[in-house]
């Protein structure tokens, strides 16, 4: 998702909820990023949650997501 920025207009933020079971950390998981996107599309900024907020239909609530950005 997009976050406002003064010097380029937006910056990449990334949430991300892991398996069950399974471990990364954020350094992690922006170097398999960097690995495989250009450099303009990696986050900047990266929040690592237990579970992503969905609503009663199963949608991820980006408004909630980003009041935490």
């Amino acid at each position: 998702m997009g976050k406002p920025d003064e010097r380029l207009g937006e910056e990449v933020v990334a949430f991300v909820a892991l398996r069950q079971g399974s471990t990364a950390t954020a350094d992690d998981i922006t170097a398999h990023c960097k690995q495989r996107l250009t450099a303009y599309k990696y986050p900047r900024e990266l929040h690592v949650l237990p579970e992503l907020p969905k609503g009663a239909t199963g949608k991820i609530l980006k408004r909630e997501l980003r009041s935490q950005a």
